[in-house]
């Protein structure tokens, strides 16, 4: 019984691992990845590395469509640095910059006109920014919380400041 749950495990995880290449092995076309050694739409990561062992960037695909976009800080440990997300018609939908030495993220959404709808900013975990956009303009109610966690809101409306 166990080495059947065993064996098991080792076929779904065989058959749910990513294949992981370097850009020399695939190629782009029509926006679409393929691997080079078979010509089909490739589904996993594409690795860019900089001196042998430095992952600079990679690139996470699904039947060739880019799904996902990761780069890496320059530093001793393997940090992520920024985050793209992309929808099913190859859209920027959302993105997210790391700061290397605290807890701190900025994550912008956007529209299918690769238009950024939202902002949000949050330090510890705890948001202290949010802005729309309409239009790529300010618009709506602005919110933060500064250093000492005092809280302010202010009014845009298509880019200009109300109260």
């Amino acid at each position: 019984m166990k080495k059947l749950l065993l064996l098991i495990l080792a076929l779904s995880l065989n058959a749910y691992s990513q294949d992981s290449l370097r850009f020399k092995n695939v190629y782009i076309e029509k926006g679409l990845c393929y691997q080079i050694e078979t010509g089909k739409l490739f589904t996993g990561k594409v690795q860019s590395y900089k001196h042998k062992n430095h992952l600079v960037f990679e690139n996470n695909y699904i039947n060739g469509q880019l799904i996902k976009y990761t780069e890496y800080f320059n530093g001793k440990k393997r940090k992520i640095a920024e985050d793209i997300f992309y929808d099913n018609h190859g859209l920027k939908e959302k993105r997210i910059r790391y700061e290397y030495s605290t807890d701190f993220k900025w994550i912008t959404y956007y529209n299918a006109k690769n238009e950024k709808t939202l902002e949000e900013d949050f330090k510890d975990g705890i948001l202290v920014y949010r802005c729309e956009y309409l239009n790529n303009k300010k618009n709506g109610i602005i919110f933060s919380i500064n250093d000492k966690g005092e809280k302010t809101e202010c009014k845009y409306e298509n880019g200009k400041f109300i109260k």
